[in-house]
């Protein structure tokens, strides 16, 4: 039997997922790490990378004790989009590493533009490397790692491995040749490769210590987001995923780049050679956690069975949207002064699915192919009215993975590095669902009434900020 080990390294902590080669799950295993944030300064986010190893050894020392579970033939690691820290040549942490959601680099996303054709924040990796080359004492030969690339590191026992082009992409990778944008500043970086490919084995000692056998390779791995949409099942073009959790995130597989003006869209590439566009937006869980905390699922089976009309409102906490509409000045909306909780909730659910369609509509519109399925994940998958509602507003089939995390499709990704086979086909095979919603064939008009109500105030609302 071969096994295919996945790593997630998440913000909160490590997640490992070790899979057989036909997609069954043997073990599941996480730990927290001790602290979240080492600074106590607005805007700034950094851990000790030290502990990520902390962590992930604790994980592999219980993953390990169960002698079935050393079966290991490939293992991938993927980590937080944006989070980049300095070695020296031996791997020696030189900082604390600076985190996907660290904005103190502020002053240097300007010089970063033109790299990135305009679109750069100080979320992204190039902009904290420039910071820290001006306010940490760092030698001239400091090489810059992203979280992915010092666990690899770790796990191979050198530095001596390339970074994967999703990783890279937030530090100036040219999606188009997959290698470092030609108007680069002079840094010390990792080559770049596809997510899914042999960089290594894993180093000797580790595999003495947790009883693997000799020969125990390392896959390139990817950013969590992208590892997500691995695990969701979508594999070929057309085919799309949505991730409700605080807020909803899209990701698809298009033959042809979808470029967006505006930026609601931006474009990743798969490991298989399509493009991977995809978006996020404000809207999401968050409105529904704040307002019903532990009483969400006794709210979900009352609302089962009601007949009340859902209030028509924006399911949002925040100002300003992204998608499917982007406005700094935009205010979520809700029509009618009503309080009543299942009229919220239920106006919640229903304006999800609005902007979960409206978002979809936008992406046909600009030439996406979106088929007739679209594989979901997040907590908003665990609401079977709100599946039901989504579906029928799509009119596409909606299907839940069994194991809808990044550290799945981490353990994908190991065991295409080792069958050199392709992700997406993969993904198709080993993923396996647990839940699949087909839509109503006819549409509820009401509902499609109050759609079209929303999508006119969203309209006004982005007009109004103007």
């Amino acid at each position: 039997m071969m096994g295919f080990l996945g790593i997630d390294l998440g913000t909160g902590g490590v997640r490992c997922i070790l899979i057989r080669e036909d997609g069954t799950v043997l073990s599941e295993i996480s730990r927290a790490l001790k602290i979240i944030n080492l600074s106590k300064s607005l805007g700034e986010s950094e851990q000790e990378p030290l502990d990520w190893i902390h962590a992930l050894e604790a994980c592999l020392d219980e993953l390990f004790s169960t002698p079935e579970n050393r079966c290991v033939s490939a293992i991938s690691v993927d980590s937080t989009s944006g989070t980049i820290l300095p070695v020296d040549r031996l791997g020696r942490p030189m900082s604390p590493a600076l985190l996907h959601n660290d904005v103190r680099s502020v002053k240097e996303v300007a010089e970063c533009i033109g790299i990135f054709e305009g679109e750069c924040s100080p979320t992204f990796s190039l902009p904290k490397i420039l910071w820290m080359q001006k306010n940490l004492p760092l030698p001239d030969d400091t090489l810059f790692l992203h979280a992915t690339d010092f666990l690899n590191a770790w796990l191979h026992g050198s530095v001596d491995i390339p970074t994967d082009f999703t990783n890279a992409m937030k530090t100036g990778v040219d999606l188009d040749k997959m290698d470092w944008s030609d108007k680069m500043p002079s840094l010390n970086l990792p080559k770049v490769v596809s997510p899914g490919v042999v960089i290594g084995e894993v180093a000797k000692i580790h595999c003495r210590r947790w009883g693997l056998a000799n020969s125990c390779l390392l896959v390139s791995g990817a950013t969590d987001s992208n590892a997500a949409f691995y695990a969701s099942g979508a594999g070929k073009a057309g085919e799309w995923s949505t991730t409700i959790g605080t807020t909803l995130a899209i990701k698809g597989l298009s033959k042809s780049r979808i470029r967006d003006n505006l930026g609601r869209i931006y474009c990743h590439r798969h490991p298989d050679g399509a493009w991977l566009p995809g978006g996020a937006s404000n809207a999401g869980g968050e409105i529904l956690k704040d307002r019903f905390g532990s009483r969400m699922k006794d709210i979900e089976s009352d609302a089962k069975t009601s007949r009340v009309v859902p209030s028509i409102l924006y399911p949002s906490t925040r100002k300003g949207e992204r998608l499917p509409f982007t406005s700094s000045e935009f205010m979520p909306f809700k029509v009618d002064s009503t309080n009543e909780d299942l009229k919220f909730y239920l106006g919640c659910l229903e304006g999800l699915s609005f902007v979960e369609k409206m978002t979809y509509d936008l992406l046909e519109n600009m030439g996406a192919e979106v088929g007739p399925v679209i594989y979901v994940t997040g907590g908003a998958a665990s609401s079977l009215l709100g599946m039901q509602i989504r579906a029928d507003m799509l009119q596409r089939s909606l299907k839940v993975s069994q194991y809808p995390n990044s550290a799945m499709g981490a353990a994908i990704l190991a065991a295409a590095g080792f069958y050199s086979k392709k992700v997406g086909d993969l993904s198709q095979e080993l993923v396996k669902h647990s839940i699949t919603i087909d839509p109503n064939p006819e549409r509820n008009q009401e509902r499609v009434s109050r759609f079209d109500q929303f999508s006119i105030l969203c309209e006004k609302g982005t007009q109004q900020s103007k």
